[in-house]
């Protein structure tokens, strides 16, 4: 879990704290918590928000208003979670690489050294003989695609970036996205760093230049058993709507839809 030091001063947690709504906040924080321990890559089932956090639908909500949480199927999604913290693949894969340094150096600690004069071949030894002798170990390198360093013009070609693409596209499909990618090209021309470091840059990058240009965050309609949608699907009105099965079905075939559809623009923005 990654709480930045800014956090206090971010629009959408400011907003809530002006709205009385300070204890969504401490839902947030606790929903970022479970997040990190359970490595769920953001996403918060809906018996965990009610049981372990013991958040109620109202703090849920405004959330969900602020865009910083997405309702899906079966419970919430921290907003670009693994933009600013490491994936479940990521965290797993670092374990697994310093449990295996680890175990490297405790072998290498109980090898004894062997002496030149014990090395050195002699004119009476055998082919066979010179052959059984311990070759020189190369050095191995952490191959890892998260931590290695690449430069700006590799990052374009990796499928993270194609991924950051399809979330920028969907929270500001205003803003040109070829026109901010040459500027940050060439703003890191020459650097290099690991492909998470290179994700979480050039989100950034996009929402400043978002920002500085006035282009306001979109956010996704979540339909529910009172929205007109489902209304007008159900022959309904407002005065006759109620939060029976049939509506709650109905709210859900829409949103189901809807995600569906973003998710197919996306990718073929990302990928035009």
């Amino acid at each position: 879990m990654q709480l930045v030091n800014g956090f206090y001063d971010n629009d959408k947690v400011r907003d809530l704290v002006r709205m009385g709504r300070a204890d969504s906040v401490g839902v947030y924080c606790m929903a970022l918590s479970l997040c990190g321990d359970r490595l769920t890559d953001g996403f918060i089932p809906r018996r965990a928000m009610l049981s372990n956090i013991g958040a109620t639908s109202e703090q849920v909500q405004a959330l969900v208003d602020e865009g910083m949480l997405e309702e899906v199927e079966e419970g919430w999604l921290i907003h670009d979670y693994t933009a600013h913290n490491r994936t479940k693949e990521q965290v797993l894969h670092a374990r697994a690489d310093a449990k295996e340094r680890k175990s490297k150096s405790r072998c290498h600690s109980n090898v004894t050294a062997v002496s030149q004069r014990d090395m050195r071949v002699t004119s009476g030894q055998t082919p066979e003989h010179q052959n059984t002798r311990t070759p020189k170990k190369e050095k191995e390198e952490y191959s890892s695609s998260f931590s290695k360093e690449i430069g700006v013009s590799d990052f374009e070609l990796v499928r993270e970036k194609a991924h950051a693409n399809a979330d920028i596209i969907r929270n500001y499909p205003s803003l040109d996205l070829s026109d901010a990618w040459n500027a940050f090209s060439s703003r890191h021309y020459g650097e290099t760093r690991s492909v998470n470091d290179w994700t979480r840059l050039w989100k950034g990058w996009c929402q400043r230049r978002a920002n500085m240009s006035g282009i306001p965050p979109s956010k996704r309609h979540i339909h529910t058993w009172q929205c007109e949608h489902v209304l007008q699907a159900l022959g309904r009105d407002k005065e006759t709507a109620t939060p029976d099965q049939q509506a709650c079905q109905m709210a859900k075939q829409l949103n189901t839809r809807s995600r569906t559809r973003n998710e197919q623009q996306n990718y073929r923005q990302s990928n035009a």
